[in-house]
């Protein structure tokens, strides 16, 4: 069954339309056979919160949220549960599509964290799922002339987002910096919409 969902361009879109009151067209896609499905969206906001009026063909739905930071993540959830029913937690197929709301992006854990300094003592490849749809790749090669790596790191299929570079030090010296440039990319692949 094909889910729709919001893609980044649309989401970041919703973060500024959230302030504004007018009525706006969008389009959700559908993974993988890439289906449209447009909708209208009427944005009526007043000082303390925000009406949401979602039109989808002949279907209208509204909703009432408390003007905050992350308003637009909740309504950009609504808007997909209009599309594809409502989120089923006991359905392990759903829980791959966590609610925007619910979402934690760029997560650089402990286990992360040991998993980078052993690749940074030893060299080699580890992929670190951060939260994002794909995760991050880092590969190190241990220099053999002075104590150091050479480390590229990377995100994304279609235009990946990359860094290669190589640090000298002792191992804690090296870590930190390329714990430094695993965060740097983590918020470069972070959907801005959640970045705020």
């Amino acid at each position: 069954m094909s889910k729709f969902k919001l893609d980044n361009r649309t989401l970041q879109l919703l973060n500024a339309q959230v302030n504004l009151s007018e009525t706006f067209n969008h389009t959700l896609r559908s993974t993988p056979q890439r289906e449209a499905l447009a909708f209208r969206l009427k944005v009526e906001r007043s000082k303390s919160d925000t009406l949401f009026t979602v039109e989808l063909g002949s279907e209208r739905h509204t909703l009432t949220l408390q003007n905050e930071k992350k308003m637009h993540l909740k309504l950009a959830d609504f808007i997909e549960e209009i599309a594809n029913g409502p989120f089923d937690s006991s359905n392990t197929a759903d829980l791959l599509n966590i609610p925007h709301a619910n979402r934690q992006y760029a997560r650089f854990d402990t286990e992360h964290k040991q998993r980078v300094f052993e690749l940074v003592r030893t060299g080699g490849v580890v992929s670190l799922d951060m939260g994002f749809e794909l995760p991050l790749h880092v590969a190190m090669h241990r220099t053999k002339t002075r104590s150091g790596v050479t480390a590229i790191m990377s995100i994304g299929v279609k235009s990946p987002r990359t860094k290669c570079f190589t640090v000298c030090g002792s191992d804690i010296e090296i870590y930190e910096k390329v714990a430094e440039s695993i965060n740097h990319l983590a918020a470069a692949a972070t959907p801005a919409a959640h970045a705020a």
